[in-house]
């Protein structure tokens, strides 16, 4: 008899969650760019403020990023949520435009969700 291994996420602890949450400095942030060179003026500091900026930033910065996996980057190594940047890396790669735009925001969303809940 094998048991179905199923992907599991690993809880969350509220240090962690607070973490995960938390405002980084602007030197850490996640300077969003249209294409090289062409800064679109918005650093993002935090997940909140990534989900936020995402909303309403140039559709090509929101390109530019994902085709590099520098949200998923910038995640892992400036915010530390290996999670959330494991469910960028899931997102399809032929996901652009507002599609790409929508699926961003409801990535960061559930993910924020989940983080609020165990620091509330």
């Amino acid at each position: 008899m094998s048991k179905k291994i199923q992907d599991k996420k690993p809880p969350i602890d509220k240090s962690s969650a607070n973490k995960f949450l938390r405002t980084i400095p602007k030197n850490e942030g996640l300077d969003l760019y249209k294409a090289p060179g062409e800064f679109t003026g918005k650093t993002a500091t935090s997940l909140s403020d990534l989900a936020d900026k995402i909303k309403s930033v140039d559709i090509r910065a929101v390109n530019y990023h994902f085709k590099r996996r520098e949200f998923e980057k910038w995640i892992r190594n400036s915010i530390g949520d290996e999670e959330l940047a494991r469910r960028f890396g899931k997102l399809s790669r032929e996901l652009h435009g507002e599609k790409l735009r929508t699926a961003i925001i409801n990535t960061i969303q559930v993910r924020l969700s989940e983080l609020r809940s165990v620091t509330s």
